[in-house]
């Protein structure tokens, strides 16, 4: 794409784009697949006028996707209850709309696969073990390796109880995904990762992300949102697992070194909070789940 002087980049594959005194998003996608399903997505959740999506402009390139650019939008921040409580909302209404629409038919929609993919973390992370240990010590990765292998067969175990609605996750729900519009209104950006399983593996997968912020206090969060406790044994189970402490330093190895350091400084606090944690969680979890 030739850059003119209405086109500001946001990132490699993303534009801000005014034409004619509005502004527009543009997504540049490599992949068909990617871009046909996301256009998909968009394309049914109009037809049931789901409220929390910006929607889709025509193009003529099948791999751009254009969207009025949200002016004062804001990410939301998992420190705060209100954006807590509305984000949770706004995922589980989407999660609903099978009630209208069967996502499990898609074409476009794989089942999420939660089990190979929290297994091939692992496999990665004990890869790279020795580096790691050099960044963070000895102990402090045998902790994070004994929890994730504890917690897999848990979550396998109670894996039959999340056999039966299947609808369609959004994938992909790090804060910067939902944004707060300047109208207070809650929009899901970027369904690139969507996909298709249980409601409540998408609460776990939110619940991961959110734990961090309140200090991985389960019994707060799960009082303070209480659709949370309504999950099923094996969405509850998925909170043992490490998740983002895996992923995070697993993130650091696709970084050029001089950046590794530099997020190696911001991940070791981070470990160290989670870790000093994870016994507390991993009680208040399993008592939960009983």
């Amino acid at each position: 794409m030739t850059l003119e002087p209405n086109v500001k980049q946001i990132k490699d594959n993303v534009w801000k784009v005014e034409e004619a005194g509005t502004k527009y998003s543009l997504k540049q996608y490599r992949s068909m697949s990617t871009a046909v399903k996301v256009k998909y997505v968009h394309e049914e959740l109009e037809k049931l006028n789901f409220p929390h999506i910006v929607p889709l402009l025509p193009t003529e390139d099948q791999l751009l996707l254009k969207q009025p650019w949200l002016e004062n939008a804001r990410p939301v921040s998992y420190k705060r209850r209100a954006d807590r409580t509305d984000s949770l909302t706004a995922l589980r209404e989407l999660h609903q709309t099978d009630r209208h629409f069967n996502w499990k038919a898609s074409p476009y929609l794989h089942t999420y696969p939660l089990m190979m993919k929290w297994t091939d973390r692992l496999s990665r992370f004990l890869d790279h073990r020795a580096f790691f240990q050099q960044l963070i010590g000895v102990r402090r990765v045998q902790e994070i390796i004994f929890y994730a292998k504890e917690a897999l067969p848990i979550v396998k175990q109670h894996a039959k109880e999340a056999i039966g609605q299947h609808t369609l996750l959004h994938g992909d729900v790090v804060h910067h995904n939902i944004l707060r519009d300047e109208n207070g209104v809650i929009r899901l950006i970027d369904f690139d990762l969507a996909c298709s399983s249980h409601p409540d593996t998408e609460l776990a997968l939110w619940s991961h992300r959110v734990l961090p912020h309140v200090s991985y206090n389960v019994e707060f969060l799960f009082d303070e949102q209480q659709a949370l406790d309504k999950m099923n044994r094996s969405a509850k189970a998925m909170l043992l697992y490490p998740n983002e402490i895996l992923r995070e330093w697993l993130h650091l190895l696709t970084l050029p070194e001089h950046n590794q350091q530099k997020l190696a400084r911001q991940l070791i606090p981070f470990t160290e909070a989670a870790l000093f944690a994870w016994p507390k969680l991993w009680y208040d979890v399993e008592k939960r789940m009983k």
